[in-house]
């Protein structure tokens, strides 16, 4: 019985370290996706974004 729960919390381990990584892993491409934009010079202003939002 010891065996199955320890089997149980280990794949509980494995599977939220899983999440947290795929968490960091889709931040750190929308970041990527944001510097390089900022190097582009697609850069919106405040303004230009709410104008954008109100279109939508």
């Amino acid at each position: 019985m010891a065996l199955t729960a320890q089997a149980i919390q280990n794949k509980n381990i494995i599977e939220t370290e899983y999440s947290e990584k795929a968490a960091i892993g889709a931040l750190y491409d929308e970041l990527a996706k944001g510097v390089q934009s900022m190097k582009n010079g697609e850069v919106y202003t405040v303004e230009e974004a709410w104008k954008e939002i109100d279109n939508i």
